[in-house]
């Protein structure tokens, strides 16, 4: 029987959020290992030898120490591009809140934040698929120069959790400027919307020009995103050992 085309999708998404999080665990054992041992050297060689320096050996040494600390926070950088630690070791919404909060500040964004008090137990493959749309939907808004808030709201209704994230201008008077980004936004939203219907959850985009607006709405149904009892309850069990 032939493979349908959305399985194959499926399947080619899976493994290469698998690899992604291989290559995470790889580089934060390995490659960090090798520059906090670098870090240690380095300390060790100015603790014998640092008064012996010239002021040109000085100048060569402290520029080492810069590139090794540079290095360490690349690391860190690329292992959370490749698997959030945050998502696995505390949760969805400690994640959006980092990835949210980290983009907007470096890009200027004023950004508000709204969840429920009590997080659900989200399966790790819709934790990880809400974290990638999400994080697509705020490269959307980032691309829109003439953006600067941004609000995430997640509310739980009944049966189904909905994210919605909106870039807006605070200049509601500010002249709409030409944009090349509705190609991107159309691929886009085709991932987005194939991430979440293989979990039985939808994704639109809605555009308003006139002010200068971008919102991406995620639903989710409850019983396709979270962990059943029995799962938690084995997971909580885990833990404790």
């Amino acid at each position: 029987m032939p493979v349908a085309a959305t399985d194959l999708l499926d399947q080619l998404l899976l493994w290469s959020e698998q690899e992604k999080a291989q290559l995470s665990r790889e580089m934060h054992d390995d490659m960090g290992g090798m520059l906090v041992a670098a870090v240690m050297d380095l300390a060790w060689i100015e603790q014998r030898v640092g008064k012996a320096f010239d002021a040109d050996s000085r100048a060569k040494f402290a520029r080492v120490q810069q590139c090794i600390r540079s290095a360490i926070d690349l690391n860190r950088t690329l292992i959370e591009q490749l698997r959030p630690s945050l998502l696995d070791n505390f949760g969805l919404f400690a994640a959006l809140r980092w990835l949210l909060g980290k983009t907007c500040t470096g890009a200027g964004i004023v950004l508000t934040q709204a969840y429920p008090e009590q997080e659900p137990h989200f399966t790790p493959e819709a934790a990880i698929a809400i974290y990638r749309v999400l994080q697509a939907a705020l490269a959307l808004v980032l691309a829109r120069a003439s953006l600067d808030r941004a609000d995430l709201d997640v509310g739980v209704e009944r049966d189904e959790i909905t994210f919605r994230l909106r870039g807006s201008s605070s200049n509601s008077r500010q002249k709409v400027r030409a944009t090349r980004s509705g190609g991107r936004e159309t691929f886009e939203l085709a991932a987005m919307q194939h991430r979440m219907r293989a979990l039985g959850g939808e994704a639109s985009l809605v555009r308003k020009f006139d002010c200068e607006e971008i919102a991406v709405t995620i639903r989710l149904p409850l019983d396709a995103a979270i962990l059943s009892e029995h799962a938690v309850e084995d997971c909580e069990t885990v833990g404790d050992f």
